[in-house]
């Protein structure tokens, strides 16, 4: 299931934490940890902030602007 996490996040697009648990029909909290595990494995990347004006142009934006509330990962290649 793990490789299949990443094999959706790295069609790229924006998805949320919810749409990730739908689609591999896991509970939120196995896909949190999935997600965390990936990031210890240097395999995904936590996107701590991005560039002033970045939102324009962002597939992401609806989910996280204008108030930050969501975590934002980057595949690492």
């Amino acid at each position: 299931m793990l490789e299949r996490l990443l094999s959706l996040l790295e069609q790229g697009g924006a998805r949320s934490t919810a749409d990730l648990v739908r689609t591999l029909d896991a509970s939120p909290a196995l896909v949190e940890q999935m997600l965390d595990h990936l990031v210890r494995l240097g395999r995904l990347q936590v996107v701590d902030g991005c560039e002033a004006g970045a939102c324009r142009g962002c597939p992401s934006a609806q989910f996280c602007a204008p108030a930050r509330l969501v975590k934002l990962w980057r595949v690492v290649k």
